[in-house]
């Protein structure tokens, strides 16, 4: 029988190519990855303009509806080093551990993939440390992915490994993307993150605590891909008609604090079609008042 390919393209290159349909179908033993989704681009950058029609729209894939099982991935040799680590591990471990079930997780689960809504639980399984040294340069997604392969020997459908690298953005305008693929022959979520220490393009200001820039500027980033992730997990789910996750639509746009479960942080909301037709929504960067900070 004749297979169709589908070319997945990232930025004018082709990372891989699939059967036409393969990663909507769910887990194979080929090494598929998809696209850098999600993107969340540098305060200085100029992403596509957002569309007039601004809700999302559901486009027949998946949602993580049985929560995510979280395990950050700390990528580079100066994550051995207490000095560089500094509260970025400690406070990142918190964050995951805080969102799971939140006000601020619970913005996420009006969407759905007409088997169920996306879930708020988060449960945090702790730290995996990668010596191997990070590229100097923005980093493809098979790269990305093969992290988590050497890192996760038994990965599971519904989980999101979050991998933190110790080298900062460069020339490269995005501070942070997730994407998916198959890693052991099974179907999961990853993202990749800059060091953003001291870097003014990824960082969101000051949240009032004794946290650090690098861990405030990371968390609010981890906070974008984790509900991207859990709404858009393989690039099926939902996105307006620009491609724009439910994040987005909101990056760099902050009201009130989002709640955690006993703690608060300084991220940015999240994009609700029910919020923007109810009217009740606050003001994206285009003006469009669809953005949820706490449910």
């Amino acid at each position: 029988m004749r297979r169709t390919l589908t070319a997945v393209v990232v930025a004018g290159a082709v990372l891989a190519l699939l059967p036409a349909g393969a990663l909507a179908k769910g887990p194979s033993t080929e090494l598929a990855h998809g696209a850098m989704q999600g993107i969340v681009h540098a305060r200085n950058a100029r992403p596509k303009a957002q569309p007039k029609s601004p809700n999302l729209a559901y486009h027949g894939g998946s949602v993580m509806h049985d929560g995510a099982l979280v395990t950050a991935i700390y990528w580079g040799s100066s994550w051995g080093s207490t000095s560089y680590q500094g509260d970025k591990v400690s406070g990142l471990a918190t964050f995951y551990g805080a969102v799971g079930g939140s006000p601020y997780a619970r913005t996420n689960i009006e969407y759905t993939d007409g088997t169920g809504h996306v879930s708020s639980s988060v449960t945090y399984q702790g730290t995996r440390f990668d010596g191997s040294s990070a590229p100097r340069r923005a980093p493809s997604v098979s790269a990305v992915m093969k992290v988590v392969a050497a890192n996760i020997p038994n990965p599971v459908a519904n989980g999101y490994y979050p991998v933190y690298s110790d080298r900062k953005r460069g020339g490269a305008q995005y501070c942070a993307w997730h994407s998916w693929g198959t890693v052991h022959g099974v179907l999961v979520q990853f993202a990749f993150f800059f060091d953003l220490t001291g870097d003014s393009g990824c960082n969101p200001g000051s949240d009032g605590t004794s946290r650090s820039q690098a861990l405030v500027a990371l968390a609010n980033v981890s906070g974008h891909e984790l509900s991207e992730a859990l709404t858009d997990p393989h690039g099926d789910g939902w996105t307006d008609s620009s491609g724009y996750e439910n994040s987005d639509k909101c990056a760099w746009v902050f009201d009130q604090p989002a709640q955690l479960n006993g703690s608060t942080w300084r991220i940015q909301g999240n994009w609700s079609n029910a919020a923007f037709n109810a009217g009740t929504g606050l003001p994206n960067r285009s003006g469009q008042k669809g953005c949820l900070y706490n449910s």
